[in-house]
């Protein structure tokens, strides 16, 4: 039983006419008749009544032709689903993330990847810095997100195996518990921080936020007092701060957390921002990738 089989019987069933069905598929008659003689042989039934003029479908035809309609529907869609899973149309994307990407412009790029690829699977996890490499290693993830300090080289060299893209940029503001006598001030210098307590973040051998502050501090030549460290959570920074444990230095996305129990300023002068960046491996010929890295690029983030 052939395709191009079933579709003659499809034909001449919609038409109900040998002649209309063979001038709709631009073949001769006789061998669409054949062909149809064919199909009943194969299957052992008559599918037609055949009559001067018309023909109508028999039982056995009746029964037939929703499946014969069910096949040729799926044999068509296995061409598309092809076609789509090729321009990343459809198929699997995992993204490992530090958890505080999820409070910067990464939920939008986000809404914008499912509003326009709804289906494509999106999978979702969150890592720490040194973790997410070894994922992407093992294939388990096919996208990191993380934040890096700008000023450095974000695209690895052509020879490595990992491929880089900035996403977004964000400036550093200070976090203060309400009330602070430095919530006053427009802005505040790093040297104004040389005295205050500083919840600062883990470490995590890498070109993280924890190296971004330290970095930003020795530029300065201060050393303040550290209240709290290795925390790695944003969220418990902020908390951190919010109970008057200390000050902190966090990415601008951070501010809306607990907006209304800490006060983010901004650092004056000219202080580098942190990237958000994506790294994927080089040779991840998942089209799907490709497709959420321009969706990322074309998304309008709110500190553009």
């Amino acid at each position: 039983m052939t395709l191009r089989r079933l579709r003659y019987f499809v034909a001449v069933a919609d038409a109900r006419s040998f002649t209309a069905a063979a001038k709709e598929l631009h073949l001769a008659q006789p061998p669409l008749s054949t062909q149809v003689k064919l199909l009943e042989r194969e299957l052992g039934v008559e599918l037609f009544r055949r009559e001067r003029r018309t023909v109508t479908l028999t039982p056995a035809g009746e029964a037939l032709l929703p499946e014969a309609r069910s096949i040729l529907d799926r044999y068509e869609g296995v061409g598309l689903i092809a076609r789509r899973a090729a321009l990343g149309e459809v198929g699997r994307l995992a993204i490992g993330m530090v958890p505080s990407a999820a409070n910067g412009p990464l939920p939008r790029i986000l809404r914008a990847f499912q509003a326009q690829l709804p289906d494509v699977e999106l999978s979702l996890s969150e890592h720490r810095p040194a973790e997410l490499r070894s994922e992407l290693e093992a294939s388990r993830i096919d996208v990191s997100v993380h934040y890096v300090m700008s000023g450095i080289s974000v695209e690895p060299a052509a020879e490595t195996a990992w491929a880089t893209r900035v996403i977004a940029t964000e400036e550093l503001l200070v976090a203060l518990p309400a009330g602070h006598r430095l919530a006053a001030l427009p802005a505040i210098t790093v040297a104004e921080l040389a005295d205050e307590p500083m919840v600062l973040p883990a470490r995590h051998d890498g070109e993280g936020l924890y190296e971004r502050i330290s970095a930003l501090l020795a530029e300065h030549d201060i050393a303040p007092p550290i209240a709290q460290k290795d925390v790695w959570m944003l969220q418990t920074i902020v908390g951190l701060v919010a109970a008057g444990i200390g000050i902190a230095i966090v990415p601008e996305s951070a501010a809306v957390i607990r907006a209304a129990e800490v006060e983010f300023k901004p650092l004056a002068g000219s202080v580098e921002p942190v990237s958000l960046v994506a790294v994927w491996r080089r040779d991840d010929g998942n089209p799907v990738v490709r497709q959420f890295l321009a969706i990322a690029e074309q998304t309008t983030l709110p500190n553009d």
